[in-house]
């Protein structure tokens, strides 16, 4: 496991981020994903940026957009929906993804309701307190209501996560171009 006291986090709204953060944040993600991440980086325009380096490398990266997601029985929550969570492959399975992800609920949790996130591996989420809807989940476009039953997501309860919230309920939100969940 890697040591966590040298590890630097940087937080930088997207707008703020410099060209050189940018470069860094579209290799690593391309270099985890496997794929060219450029058209990704187009949707994250309000995202907020958590940049981990060691030794000045940028290591793992997350971004979170403000989302509303709208619970069954509830008002509509907002939410920090995590993007682009990746790890350098060389690092991945040492720590830093858990510590990105540890970090995160302490830098959005007094601004949102609840964290949201579609998993790649759902497992690595769940160790980390992150729970898997059980709920059927959907999207509102122009033509109405669209079931999403392919998709999984996970949430974090944050402080402000109302304590009614069930997540077998149904879940929905509003369309967005790329991966709507």
């Amino acid at each position: 496991m890697t040591d966590m006291s040298t590890l630097s986090f940087t937080v930088v709204p997207n707008r703020d981020l410099t060209a050189q953060q940018r470069d860094r944040i579209l290799s690593l993600c391309s270099q985890a994903y496997e794929e060219d991440f450029s058209p990704y980086m187009e949707l994250l325009g309000d995202a907020t940026h958590l940049m981990v380096s060691e030794e000045g490398e940028l290591v793992s990266h997350a971004a979170w957009l403000q989302r509303e997601l709208r619970a069954e029985g509830l008002p509509p929550l907002r939410s920090a929906y995590v993007e682009a969570m990746a790890t350098l492959p060389e690092r991945q399975g040492k720590g830093y993804g858990c510590a990105v992800l540890s970090t995160i609920p302490a830098l959005i949790g007094d601004d949102y309701d609840i964290a949201a996130l579609s998993p790649s591996e759902a497992d690595f989420y769940a160790r980390r307190g992150w729970e898997l809807w059980l709920g059927p989940l959907a999207y509102q476009d122009r033509e109405g209501l669209v079931e999403t039953p392919e998709e999984e997501v996970m949430i974090y309860r944050l402080f402000h996560t109302p304590s009614a919230l069930d997540i077998s309920a149904s879940l929905e939100t509003d369309w967005r171009p790329g991966e709507v969940w």
